[in-house]
């Protein structure tokens, strides 16, 4: 289901002369509901807005993407909701966006077996022209990434320095000696909502966490490894290709796993 500015449509109608998908200048957000109940959308709201006054994009209102969103569950019931939006200079002008709406259903499997990983070859530039926290198309080497290496769940990518950053659409988390460890924001990672999210989530549960430059050797020699993003949340990884294994879940992971409905049932009220 498409919504394209104006109205909604079964198949995308896009504007020919619209420089964010001619030349990809646009800015977007993934979000998701649970419970069918939007989840951290305010949070997206922001980072979208911190996003449109780097590239001079002006956005629609809060209230007016939530209009819109709540358009989109009356027209399809979807056991849960993934929302793309994007706000390009052709919607901008009209003060509206493009929204894309799929159905997320629950995958256990993902969850108890965990998924395997990769490490590109290729290094992600520590200090790009276009910073990690604007979501563009303009930083495009994710989707090149995606399709070179998609026999596997998601790669992970180092920047030039060799620390580890994050992977193509999903933070990384793990674990050493029962402290839970995630790269800097600052080695080249994008801000995720969710990777912000297990933080709290894990300081809440008294969990030590440390945010610092991480060596690929500490993360292939962890004792748990998992990855977030918001269409899945939390996920555990089994093992790092070729030959690096992992449990799963381990302690901490289903420590988390474990409170992560009671994290997002008390989750502040949505608004800005």
């Amino acid at each position: 289901m498409f919504y394209n500015g104006i109205e909604w449509s079964e198949y995308p109608l896009i504007s020919a002369d619209d420089d964010g998908f001619v030349r990809g200048y646009s800015i977007y957000e993934v979000f998701r509901t649970y419970s069918k109940q939007f989840f951290a959308l305010s949070k997206n709201y922001l980072r979208l807005k911190k996003s449109s006054d780097f590239l001079g994009i002006e956005i629609p209102s809060f209230e007016k993407i939530l209009e819109i969103l709540e358009q989109a569950k009356k027209l399809h019931s979807f056991q849960e909701y993934r929302f793309k939006l994007y706000v390009t200079p052709y919607t901008a002008s009209i003060k509206s966006f493009y929204l894309f709406v799929e159905e997320i259903k629950d995958d256990k499997e993902l969850i108890d077996e965990g998924v395997v990983l990769n490490i590109a070859r290729e290094r992600k530039p520590h200090a790009p022209v276009v910073p990690y926290y604007v979501k563009t198309p303009l930083n495009g080497f994710t989707r090149y990434l995606n399709k070179k290496y998609d026999y596997y769940y998601d790669s992970i990518v180092l920047n030039e320095f060799g620390y580890v950053t994050e992977c193509t659409y999903s933070n990384i988390f793990f674990v050493n000696s029962g402290v839970l460890i995630t790269p800097y924001l600052s080695a080249g990672v994008l801000p995720g909502i969710t990777r912000e999210n297990v933080i709290e989530l894990s300081k809440n549960l008294s969990i030590e966490v440390e945010e610092r430059n991480v060596e690929l050797w500490e993360l292939l020699s962890a004792e748990e490894v998992f990855i977030t993003h918001t269409s899945r949340g939390i996920v555990p990884v089994k093992r790092i290709y070729p030959h690096f294994t992992f449990s799963v879940p381990g302690i901490v992971t289903d420590t988390l796993l474990q409170n992560w409905s009671d994290f997002i049932k008390d989750y502040p009220e949505e608004k800005i």
